[in-house]
C-alpha cells in the first residue's frame, strides 16, 4: 500500500474513533445530568410534600380533618429510589417520623393548644431545614447552609401570628383556614 492510502486510512480511523469517543462522553454526561435533575426533583417533591403534610396536620388538629398521606409516601418512595444517598434518605425519614408522631399526638388529644402546636411545628420545620441542607450538600454539592426556612410569621401583640386569629376568621368569614398559619 502506498503512503497516501495509509494516511487516508489512519485519518479516517482516528476521525471515527473521535466521533465514537465524543458520543460516548456526551451520552455519559447527559445521563449524569438527567440523574441529577431527577434527584433534585425528588428532593423538591419532599420539601413540597412536607409543607403540605404540615399544613394538613394543622387541619387535623384544628378541624379533625384526615391527612392524605399518599402524596407524601410517593415522595418518600421516589427519594429512596432515585436519590438513594443514605444521608438524604435518612433526613427524609426523620421528617416522616416527626409527622407520624405529631399525627399520633393529635389523634390522642395530646396536642391541645397553640403553644403545643408551635413546639411541634418548630420541630417539623427544623427537620425540613435539616433535609434541605442535607440535600444541598449531597445532591447539589453545595457547602452553603440555610440557617432558617423562608417562613416568616410575624407575631402580633396578643401572641397570634399577624392578622386575625383563625377562630376570628372562621366565625366572621366562614374561611376554612386553608393556608393559614402553620
Amino acid at each position: 500500500m502506498t503512503t497516501s492510502l495509509w494516511l487516508a486510512l489512519i485519518s479516517s480511523f482516528s476521525g471515527l474513533a473521535g466521533v465514537t469517543l465524543g458520543a460516548a462522553l456526551t451520552g455519559q454526561a447527559q445521563r449524569r445530568q438527567w440523574t441529577r435533575d431527577r434527584q433534585v426533583g425528588a428532593c423538591t417533591a419532599i420539601v413540597v410534600q412536607s409543607t403540605r403534610v404540615q399544613l394538613a396536620l394543622r387541619q387535623q388538629w384544628r378541624r379533625a380533618q384526615r391527612v392524605d398521606w399518599a402524596p407524601w409516601n410517593e415522595a418518600l418512595a421516589e427519594i429512596s429510589l432515585i436519590v438513594a444517598t443514605p444521608a438524604v434518605v435518612e433526613a427524609a425519614g426523620e421528617m416522616d417520623e416527626l409527622f407520624w408522631q405529631n399525627s399520633e399526638l393529635v389523634v390522642r388529644g395530646d396536642l391541645n393548644d397553640e403553644t403545643a402546636w408551635e413546639a411541634a411545628s418548630q420541630r417539623m420545620e427544623a427537620a425540613r431545614l435539616n433535609f434541605i441542607n442535607t440535600a444541598k450538600r449531597h445532591v447539589i454539592g453545595s457547602r452553603s447552609r440555610l440557617n432558617r426556612l423562608p417562613i416568616r410569621r410575624p407575631q402580633s401583640p396578643d401572641g397570634w401570628p399577624a392578622g386575625p386569629s383563625p377562630a376570628t376568621l372562621n366565625s366572621t368569614t366562614g374561611d376554612s383556614g386553608e393556608g393559614s398559619n402553620l
